[in-house]
């Protein structure tokens, strides 16, 4: 069933080349992607300063700059802390300002963030609210090459978790991946066919595939150690968990929207000094 509207499908790329230092990206001139940084209210991963350094806009969410303030001067113990914090400033912090504390509030809004309060409107997560922000403020941007990267979606509370997934699905025309130290994890939507170059120095070989939005008939992949071919993947029956990659590049169609999470290799060296 899928080979038959391979042909048909357009290709979407994936390559976390967010993951190694600007210096190595702009050398190889593999990347023409745009970046954006989602923090949120989570711990932030060790290599949250490689992830700013790549990032043409950085948002917090609500609590996520408390995270930004406490968090990456911990980073870099060997330099002054408040000189990392006029270092990290988010260009806006969005949210309903439930959690971000009043003087990391002060702090950022002086030094010129844009604070966005949106505490009137609960039917969405901080997160839902900082895409939307994302998609409607940068009209310039060829959405093709935009690439939404977000901290702090994994872990904590399940229902916060589950909401952050659901985001995946509701804005499954972009690329957004979510990070932790562990894992990383996208939505494949089933309107095309997927190439994800693996950079392995950094990530793997772990990884998974899951049809969290619905069940899927038939799934084919190629780049895995045990490929998928036709498979019909739902949840109480088959799933492809603790599956590895083998080769540079790995391919995934399906009729359904999968969620891809692959493992992540520590330390991932940040890249730059501060």
């Amino acid at each position: 069933m899928v080979s038959r509207l391979v042909q048909n499908m357009k290709v979407m790329k994936h390559a976390a080349t967010f993951l190694l230092p600007p210096s190595v990206v702009s050398a190889t001139n593999r990347s023409a992607q745009t970046y954006a940084l989602v923090v949120l209210n989570q711990q932030i991963p060790k290599f949250t300063p490689l992830l700013w350094s790549h990032a043409k806009l950085r948002i917090c969410a609500d609590g996520g700059a408390n995270r930004i303030f406490d968090g990456v001067p911990k980073l870099f113990p060997d330099q002054n802390q408040l000189n990392i914090q006029h270092r990290y400033i988010p260009n806006v912090i969005k949210g309903d300002m439930d959690s971000i504390r009043p003087e990391v509030h002060k702090f950022y809004a002086e030094l010129g963030s844009e604070i966005i309060d949106k505490s009137e409107n609960q039917d969405t997560n901080d997160l839902h609210k900082c895409i939307s922000f994302i998609r409607e403020q940068t009209p310039a941007w060829d959405h093709s090459n935009l690439c939404i990267l977000v901290t702090g979606a994994l872990g904590g509370r399940f229902d916060h978790e589950a909401a952050n997934l659901n985001v995946l699905y509701v804005f499954s025309d972009m690329r957004i991946v979510f990070l932790s130290d562990d894992c990383q994890i996208r939505l494949l939507a089933r309107t095309h066919q997927h190439e994800i170059h693996i950079q392995s120095t950094v990530e793997g070989p772990h990884c998974g595939l899951f049809p969290i939005g619905g069940p899927s008939v038939s799934t084919t992949t190629t780049g895995l150690t045990w490929d998928l071919c036709n498979s019909e993947m739902r949840f109480g029956s088959m799933i492809s968990t603790s599956n590895k990659v083998r080769e540079e590049k790995v391919t995934v169609c399906s009729d359904a929207d999968l969620l891809w999470t692959i493992s992540l290799k520590t330390p991932i060296h940040m890249g730059l000094t501060c």
